[in-house]
C-alpha cells in the first residue's frame, strides 16, 4: 500500500487522489480517498470518480462525513458519478463484503464489516455491481464432467507446464501481454502500458514467493495461450503473525507455511479465440488435483464479476458453491450538485 502512494507508481501518470483522515481530537476515527483515474473515465465514456481505502468506526455521522468529503471533492474536479469502494484499481482492492461474513478471509480476499454496507446505503449509494467468490470442498471427489471436459482438452494437443520461478523475467515477457489481452474486456480493467502492468506489486516480486505448482500455462503449438494463478491461502500464517514482519515472524511463517490447507484460485486468462476448447476445465483440474493431494480441505475461486457469465459457467464444472458476494456502489453526482444548485437558490431568494 505504501508503494502503491508513492510518486514513481505509474498509475498516477493517469490518476490524481486526494486523501482524508477524520480525527476526533487526537484520535483518528476513520479515514478516506477521492480518485481520478482519467484512462477509466475514457474507456467508460464518462467521469467517474472512485472513493476507495474507505475505513471508519461503527458510527454513521463518521462514514458520513467521510463520503461527504470525497464526494465534494469528485464535484470539485467535475466528476458526474461516485463509484466504490475501489482502492484506485480493482485489482488492488474493490468492493465492501455483502453476503458471507461467517468464515474468515482468504489471501487477496476483502473483508469489512457489516456496517460499512449499511452507511454506503444510508449515504444514497446504490448497487453497481456485485463480485461473486465461490468455495470448493476438497474433501469430496471433483465432478466426473471437469475431469472429461480436461481429458478432452488435453488431447486435443493443449499442454500445460508450470510456471518457471527461475526464469521470471523470460515468462512474465509473454505473461504481461497476455494479461493485458486476456483482461482488456473486463468490467474495471483499463488499458495501460506493460511496464505499468510490471511495476505492479505482485508483479516485481513474482519470483519470491510464487508456488510454481500452482501457477500453471495452458501452451498450444508451444505458444501460451492461457494461465491460472493460483496459490497457499497464506492468511492462515500470517494470521499467527499478529501483522509483523519480524525476524522471529518470518521464521514462523516458514515453518507453518506447510500447515496450509486451504488454497485460492486468483487470476485465469484464456486467450481470445481459444476458448472453447475446455482450457479452463483442463487448468481447474489440474490445480485441483496438485491440491488435494497436498491435503488441502478447501479451495476459493474469487473474485469474478457477476455479468462474467462464460467463468461462472467454468467455475460450475468444478462443482464450487457460491459462499461470499462483495459489492460496489456507486451514486449519481448529477443529482447532488442540481440539489445543491436548488438549496443556493432557495437561501438567495
Amino acid at each position: 500500500m505504501n508503494g502503491f502512494f508513492k510518486k514513481n507508481n505509474m498509475f498516477w501518470s493517469h490518476a490524481q487522489v486526494q486523501l482524508f483522515i477524520l480525527w476526533d481530537q487526537d484520535k483518528a476515527v476513520g479515514r478516506i480517498a477521492a480518485i481520478i483515474d482519467h484512462a477509466y473515465c475514457k474507456k467508460m465514456g464518462k467521469q467517474i470518480g472512485f472513493f476507495g481505502f474507505f475505513e471508519c468506526i461503527d458510527d454513521y455521522k463518521t462514514a458520513c462525513i467521510l463520503y461527504q468529503a470525497a464526494q465534494d471533492w469528485l464535484i470539485s474536479k467535475e466528476m458526474h458519478v461516485m463509484q466504490g469502494p475501489i482502492d484506485g484499481r480493482v485489482d488492488m482492492g474493490c468492493g465492501f463484503l455483502y453476503d458471507g461474513f461467517n468464515s474468515r478471509p482468504m489471501i487477496l480476499s476483502r473483508y469489512s464489516p457489516a456496517y460499512y454496507v449499511s452507511f454506503a446505503e444510508r449515504f444514497g449509494l446504490r448497487k453497481s455491481r456485485d463480485l461473486l467468490s465461490y468455495y470448493i470442498d476438497l474433501t469430496k471427489p471433483l465432478p466426473k464432467e471437469l475431469e472429461e471436459r480436461a481429458q478432452q482438452c488435453a488431447a486435443s494437443g493443449i499442454t500445460v507446464r508450470k510456471f518457471n520461478r527461475l526464469q521470471s523475467n523470460r515468462e512474465l515477457s509473454w505473461w504481461v501481454d497476455l494479461f493485458l489481452q486476456t483482461f482488456a474486456d473486463h468490467w474495471g480493467f483499463i488499458p495501460v502500458s506493460a511496464e505499468e502492468v510490471r511495476t505492479r506489486f505482485g508483479v516485481k516480486q513474482i519470483r519470491w514467493f510464487v508456488d510454481s505448482s500452482l501457477f500453471l500455462i495452458a501452451e498450444w503449438n508451444g505458444e501460451p495461450v492461457a494461465y491460472l494463478w493460483a496459490m497457499p491461502d497464506y492468511n492462515h500464517v500470517f494470521h499467527k503473525m499478529h501483522g509483523r514482519l519480524e525476524p522471529l515472524q518470518l521464521v514462523r511463517f516458514f515453518v507453518t507455511q506447510r500447515t496450509i490447507t486451504y488454497g485460492k484460485l486468483h487470476i485465469i486468462g484464456i486467450k481470445k479465440g481459444i476458448r472453447k476448447k475446455n482450457i479452463g476445465s483442463l487448468l481447474n483440474y489440474k490445480v485441483l488435483i496438485e491440491m488435494k493431494n497436498r491435503g488441502y480441505v478447501g479451495a476459493e475461486i474469487g473474485w469474478s464479476d457477476e455479468q462474467n457469465t462464460s467463468v461462472h459457467t467454468i467455475i460450475a464444472r468444478t462443482g464450487a458453491r457460491l459462499y461470499k458476494k462483495h459489492r460496489v456502489f456507486e451514486k449519481d453526482l448529477g443529482e447532488c450538485i442540481m440539489q445543491e444548485v436548488g438549496k443556493r437558490s432557495e437561501d438567495s431568494g
